[in-house]
């Protein structure tokens, strides 16, 4: 069995208030519990209060948490100095993700923690922290972790969580490559179409997952304005989570600007979506403390 749990939900930047009760204010962070492996997906603010909780869990036994991060934009890292585990010296942090383009991605969170950011530094974190830059895929137990590279400002990760028998697909910020990479046009009759060949490898990455948890920032008209910022339309994601036959696809990463009644809106749109291009995907929006249990 693996469980899911969503800790932080939105996009961009933390959004508290009255009005984003229901869905939640905090960044990405998602916690996968399968067997007895503990899996987290992003680092937003979302992981303090997973860390609270895990230490609370864990009061008089050491933790091992397998952290994967996505990209190192703010919005997905900002909660790892506040990921009380990682004080502890019990504790073993296993951090994996992309290299930076100029960094590694040891330096990368070392100079978040730099003291002209942040009080204290990377190396105060007592834990026993190893990071990792995703080259190959990943092999826990029983679990196996499989990447793929998304279309996104920065080196940005899907992963692909499998225990044998169920799967999850965590891909947040990604934008269709379609409309954003051109074709090669010096001999059009034998010209690929490398847009649609990533968009088609993409879905094949995705096909027939049990959840997948998919970044649909954009409604149709706002999407035309932010074209190339490196996400989703809701159209896109649910387009492909119907052709890879997706059995349920939870709307993740809301944006900053929406409050609870809109995404309830695009949730429902999704669903229309869906079924008008005849798919039997279930479409619902990642809130926080929702749990989903995959037998």
């Amino acid at each position: 069995m693996m469980k899911v749990r969503f800790w932080g939900t939105r996009g961009s930047i933390a959004t508290p208030g009255s009005s984003t009760i229901r869905y939640g204010g905090n960044t990405s962070c998602v916690e996968v519990r399968a067997g007895s492996h503990i899996i987290v997906f992003d680092a937003g603010t979302g992981l303090r209060d997973l860390g609270d909780k895990l230490l609370k869990e864990f009061a008089s036994e050491p933790l091992t948490v397998h952290l994967f991060i996505s990209h190192t934009h703010w919005d997905h890292i900002q909660g790892f100095p506040f990921f009380l585990p990682a004080y502890a010296p019990k504790n073993t942090i296993h951090l994996y993700g992309p290299p930076g383009r100029d960094k590694s991605l040891d330096k990368i969170l070392k100079i978040q923690m730099d003291s002209d950011y942040f009080p204290v530094e990377l190396g105060s974190m007592s834990a026993k922290i190893h990071v990792h830059e995703m080259r190959e895929d990943v092999t826990i137990d029983n679990l196996s972790v499989r990447h793929f590279y998304l279309n996104h400002p920065a080196l940005c990760l899907a992963y692909r969580l499998s225990d044998g028998n169920s799967s999850v697909v965590y891909a947040t910020d990604n934008e269709p490559y379609q409309g954003t990479l051109f074709r090669h046009t010096q001999n059009p009759a034998t010209a690929l179409d490398f847009p649609t060949y990533l968009d088609e490898k993409f879905v094949e990455f995705l096909a027939k997952a049990d959840f997948l948890i998919g970044e649909a920032q954009y409604t149709a008209e706002e999407y035309k304005e932010k074209r190339g910022w490196g996400h989703s339309p809701l159209e896109s994601v649910v387009r492909f989570a119907v052709q890879a036959n997706v059995k349920k696809l939870a709307l993740f990463h809301h944006d900053p600007i929406h409050n609870d009644d809109f995404v309830d809106g695009m949730v429902a749109e999704a669903n229309q979506i869906a079924k008008g291009f005849d798919g039997t995907t279930e479409c619902i929006g990642a809130r926080e403390g929702m749990e989903i249990i995959l037998p």
